[in-house]
């Protein structure tokens, strides 16, 4: 039997020869140009302080003011109704989350300083996208069937970013308007619109849906002729494109399992800055939502082998560390590394500004459209120039003979990569001493995680957000089981040291190598990183940390074997296996075994010290030691300091 990725490979060959018999037809709308404001670009600021957007300020504020506090009142409810018998929070903790005015009129009262709250939600393909799915109904305060004493904290977060596996899953939850896992994951009944969702439909293979190879014959036609809007539109494409028109049939509404072969709408017209305009949003119901991107930098792609910018590489990935992280929300788009620190409107992504001078002048172009939901989660989790540079594996996968296929019907004027998403550089000109692509025309934007953080904390560990607490899902495959070992923690302190000695981005001391999370067990537990000393003193904010590291407590105690370990590259879950999958990953959330553990629930104690971390930079700014359980909670889960 040929292997699947041959087979796969001649259903695409076959596709060839389909080209001249059916024509490409329009399916979906494409960018379209528009007048450019001016000074569409907007420089962050200094590096010490760089200046957040004020549509995103006016969205926290709004959301902080209207929503937070009953979102931390109910998860405080929650925190109590769970608590072991004959245990007391600390005064403070509930004082913090659910601010009294004093009895006394003449006794002034403390100002509310509810914690800021940020998810970070790590790649590793649909393993990721179902571990974030489990994990996340642990906390969600819909859950009304399996209290855990940790729901509503999902409520409760300010921010959710994502990045690849973890993108598909933040992208789909944000733009679907905000529904509970089970309504986001299996599929609905409702027919196929851009106003519904239809599930993630895990159950059809990402790359190759159809049931023969005539039929993903068909559906790589499908696929290319939604790409034709954007080709007329002046845009080259790759294979990212097509990849993001995959994508969209999983992870935006508009695609039902009846519809997924065919080309049809399939989330056109939804953009990422269009989900300003969802009525969960202008609720402000909903945590902000960032996607994360990397950045090729010219110089490797000039020379794949230049061995300055190897050098930079972190064993196992494709992007240099110092290469700039780009983040996308649904108003701004851009990087607050200081080669580049500046942002554009996200609605004008391919755009252009004006450069050049004298004859040489060239005026700006904008367009609108090009932030569809599936491109910018696709993206983010784009990883063909890694199988194509890395492990030269890319020729035999199907999507690497799409990229002939890419390359033969829409042939592009300007040299562009293949193997990553080619955008018009909305920076050119800007800071041309210190960022690197100021003077190229088109960008190279590839998986968030390309660089070896494959957990998105770099959006929530920025010092002018003022995130308290980060709860950090973690579901890379760094093991050869497909399990993790805590590396994307590592590479996302080596890295925050890098900017400014840590002062743009502060972040906790962690283990400086992943085999202490291995030798300490910090993945087979929920880890809690900022307990120390300095942390506090240096403005870095509490992790608790809940990683794949193996399988649930309760699985480990019956010696049975763990369901979370699936490869990267599996495409295809049956909707028993979500289910299963996401069981499992609730389970590793809410039964977190501590250091010192006792006959306790595991599961109460966990919920009792995941409010402790919450609230514990608050506690500090009100001046207060660490009291009661939570100092006990403090000594049983958070890392010590020592390797």
């Amino acid at each position: 039997m040929a292997p699947p990725q041959l087979t796969r490979c001649a259903a695409t060959i076959l596709f060839l020869s389909f080209l001249s018999l059916f024509p490409l037809t329009l399916a979906q709308t494409g960018p379209s140009k528009v007048a450019c404001p001016r000074n569409f670009i907007r420089p962050a600021g200094p590096v010490a302080a760089p200046a957040l957007s004020a549509e995103e300020r006016a969205y926290v504020s709004g959301r902080t003011a209207n929503v937070l506090p009953d979102a931390w009142k109910t998860y405080l409810a929650s925190v109590r109704a769970a608590l072991p018998p004959g245990t007391d929070l600390p005064s403070y903790v509930s004082e913090i989350l659910d601010p009294k005015p004093p009895k006394r009129p003449y006794i002034p009262s403390r100002p509310a300083d509810l914690p800021k709250l940020g998810i970070a939600l790590s790649g590793g393909g649909l393993r990721a996208t179902y571990f974030a799915a489990g994990v996340l109904t642990s906390i969600d305060g819909r859950n009304t069937t399996h209290p855990t004493g940790s729901n509503g904290l999902l409520q409760a977060a300010t921010y959710l970013a994502g990045l690849s596996g973890g993108a598909w899953f933040t992208t789909a939850l944000a733009q679907a308007n905000f529904p509970t896992v089970p309504e986001l994951v299996f599929p609905s009944n409702a027919p196929a619109s851009n106003d519904h969702f239809g599930g993630f439909l895990s159950e059809l293979d990402i790359t190759a849906p159809g049931a023969d190879e005539l039929q993903n014959a068909g559906y790589f036609q499908a696929v290319l002729s939604e790409l034709v809007p954007k080709v007329v539109a002046g845009f080259p494409v790759t294979l990212a494109d097509g990849w993001t028109r995959m994508i969209a049939r999983h992870f935006v509404n508009g695609t039902t399992a009846d519809t997924i072969l065919n080309p049809g709408p399939h989330g056109d017209g939804i953009t990422f800055s269009g989900l300003k305009d969802l009525p969960s949003i202008k609720a402000h119901a909903q945590p902000f939502p960032i996607v994360v991107w990397n950045a090729i930098p010219p110089a490797l792609v000039e020379n794949p082998n230049d061995p300055k910018q190897l050098a930079d590489i972190v064993p196992g990935n494709s992007v240099p560390v110092g290469s700039e992280i780009w983040e996308v929300n649904m108003f701004e788009t851009g990087s607050w590394d200081p080669s580049l620190a500046s942002f554009i409107p996200t609605r004008l992504l391919g755009s252009t500004p004006a450069f050049g001078t004298g004859p040489n002048k060239v005026d700006a172009q904008c367009f609108e459209g090009v932030d569809q939901a599936a491109y910018v989660a696709g993206i983010s989790s784009s990883v063909f120039n890694y199988l194509n540079g890395t492990t030269n594996l890319l020729p035999y996968t199907q999507e690497g003979a799409l990229i002939n296929v890419i390359n033969a019907t829409f042939p592009s004027p300007v040299s562009v990569r293949l193997d990553s998403a080619a955008l018009p550089n909305p920076f050119k000109g800007v800071n041309p001493r210190t960022y690197p692509s100021s003077s190229e025309s088109y960008l190279s934007l590839v998986d968030g995680g390309s660089n070896g953080e494959v957990l998105p904390l770099q959006p929530l560990i920025m010092r002018s957000r003022g995130v308290d607490v980060i709860y950090a899902v973690d579901a890379p495959a760094d093991l050869p089981n497909s399990y993790t070992n805590g590396s994307d923690i590592v590479n996302t302190a080596a890295r925050a040291k890098r900017f400014s000695s840590g002062k743009l981005y502060p972040f906790p001391r962690v283990p400086a190598s992943p085999q202490t999370f291995i030798d300490k067990g910090l993945t087979l537990r929920p880890t809690i990183f900022g307990c120390l000393p300095e942390d506090e003193r240096n403005g870095a904010p509490i992790v608790v940390y809940v990683a794949n590291g193996g399988a649930s407590a309760e699985k480990r105690a019956k010696g049975e074997a763990g369901l979370t370990g699936t490869p990267t590259v599996q495409t295809t879950y049956s909707k028993e296996m979500a289910q299963a999958f996401m069981d499992e990953s609730f389970a590793i959330a809410t039964q977190g075994l501590g250091l010192n553990s006792t006959s306790v629930a595991p599961g109460q104690q966990w919920s009792t010290c995941l409010a402790c971390a919450v609230v514990d930079r608050a506690r500090a700014r009100r001046g207060e030691r660490r009291q009661g359980v939570c100092a006990e909670c403090f000594n049983n889960y958070c890392w010590d300091g020592r390797e």
